[in-house]
């Protein structure tokens, strides 16, 4: 239970230390984007002020153009020159396409449109008046200071106060859209300071909190660490006690087992003829039993040499490996099965345990397809990017894969001694050699049609 509370507690710390840090992340992300879109408003807004001072700039150009038309033509009226023509001329010229451009301008203003509209008609017909007196004195020669007065004072004053009454107005339009956009940019700007504030002092916050779990989860997986360290300590003496134990005993159980052997052996030879069949049975099973004790110790023994042997490592021909070991496990057997091996790839790993592998999967691919009619083993392999899968199959009878949990178990078989001898250590030395070099090993069968033992081995290590 404490360590399913402890397991439960660690994941809990790394969620919350998770969770906060993605807060946080996206929190700054919201505030950046937020941050982004207030300035982009604020920008947008401080351009349309800009604007707005460009329009209004524009009207008192406009008028301030016309008024010197207007003083152009009274210099003219007054004096003669031509010269002052010339003034007079420039803008009449230019005013039409500056009125284009305040038009143009105040586009998405209807109302200032047809203020617009109105000034151009006012302006049309000043200019007009202005440009009659011109032609007047260009008919007379000469017109009397009465009459330049007359022309002055009378509809031209009345027509500028006038037009100057319509652009004022438009100003007015223009300052007052000018102080509305003005205040905006300001409320804008205030806010923006408050959600970039208030977003990063919150992302601060939660990283502060995401780095206070990180710390306090390296401090518990360092104590974690040292407790590990502890118990694989403690567990590497038992297992040199427990491999030393079994050696021990299977070393002592030799003699006994020898005597019992060679006792019986003169026991038959000397007193044969005073045995009936069935005392002579009944030696010849003390002799078998003690030789299957003598071998299933042998297999303890090699088991527990399999915990303590380095593991040298050096590149492996496995083609030659299975080639070897093919013609040992064959060597005594009258008939063997057919050997159907594809190319395999070198790997990486101890050459003389690596042939304790083979050699106890061989044997048990020739001996349970040794019931079959045209026995096959097969070898071959599945490189990937790291390392190198080897497989044996052989089409014999297989095992039932609800029994897989005891198949690398020590002294378990799956079938009876009387079906397949054996005393049930070979698979369980596989698994341990195969572990050793950093792999798995792993089967799967279906019974009376076949059976496939995996393991996988590394193609470079640097052991």
């Amino acid at each position: 239970m404490s360590n399913e509370s402890g397991s439960v507690r660690a994941s809990s710390r790394t969620w919350l230390t998770k969770a906060g840090l993605t807060a946080a992340m996206l929190l700054l992300i919201l505030v950046s984007a937020i941050a982004f879109y207030r300035i982009q408003q604020f920008a947008d807004s401080a351009q349309l002020v800009s604007h707005t001072h460009l329009v209004i700039e524009k009207i008192h150009r406009i008028f301030s153009d016309l008024k010197d038309a207007e003083s152009a033509q009274r210099g003219y009226l007054i004096t003669g020159d031509e010269s002052f023509l010339d003034t007079h001329h420039a803008v009449v010229v230019s005013l039409p396409q500056q009125i284009t451009e305040l038009k143009e301008m105040t586009k998405d203003n209807p109302q200032q449109q047809q203020r617009i509209a109105i000034m151009e008609d006012m302006i049309d017909a000043r200019l007009h008046v202005l440009r009659l007196g011109i032609d007047m004195l260009a008919d007379r020669t000469e017109i009397s200071n009465t009459e330049v007065i007359a022309m002055i004072r009378g509809d031209g004053r009345q027509t500028m106060a006038q037009l100057h009454t319509q652009i004022q107005r438009m100003i007015d339009v223009e300052e007052k859209l000018l102080r509305d956009r003005a205040n905006l940019v300001e409320q804008q700007a205030a806010s923006t300071k408050r959600w970039i504030l208030f977003g990063n002092l919150l992302a601060v916050v939660l990283l502060l909190s995401a780095i206070w779990l990180i710390l306090h989860e390296i401090a518990h997986r360092r104590t974690a660490q040292r407790e590990i360290e502890k118990t694989a300590a403690q567990l590497e003496l038992t297992n040199k006690e427990l491999e030393s134990f079994s050696y021990s005993v299977s070393h002592d159980l030799r003699s006994p087992l020898r005597a019992i052997d060679g006792y019986s052996r003169i026991f038959e030879e000397d007193f044969a003829d005073k045995l009936d069949d069935e005392g002579r049975r009944l030696l010849k099973v003390i002799r078998t039993s003690s030789k299957k004790m003598g071998q299933l110790i042998d297999d303890l023994l090699a088991f527990s040499r399999m915990g303590r042997k380095p593991v040298d490592f050096g590149k492996v021909d496995m083609n030659g490996l299975v080639d070897d070991v093919w013609h040992e496990v064959c060597m005594n057997i009258p008939s063997p099965p057919r050997l159907e091996k594809k190319p395999l790839p070198p790997c990486w790993g101890d050459r003389a345990l690596l042939r304790q592998v083979f050699l106890n999967l061989l044997a048990n691919a020739v001996k349970y397809s040794s019931k079959q009619p045209d026995p096959v083993v097969e070898v071959f392999s599945d490189p990937r990017e790291d390392d190198v899968i080897y497989s044996v199959r052989d089409n014999g009878v297989g095992f039932d894969m609800r029994f897989y949990n005891k198949l690398f178990g020590v002294f378990q078989r799956l079938h009876t001694e009387d079906e397949f001898p054996g005393t049930g250590v070979g698979l369980a030395i596989a698994q341990r050699v195969i572990v050793r070099h950093g792999g798995r090993i792993w089967a799967e069968s279906k019974q009376n049609e076949y059976t496939i033992f995996n393991f996988s081995l590394p193609k470079e290590t640097h052991a």
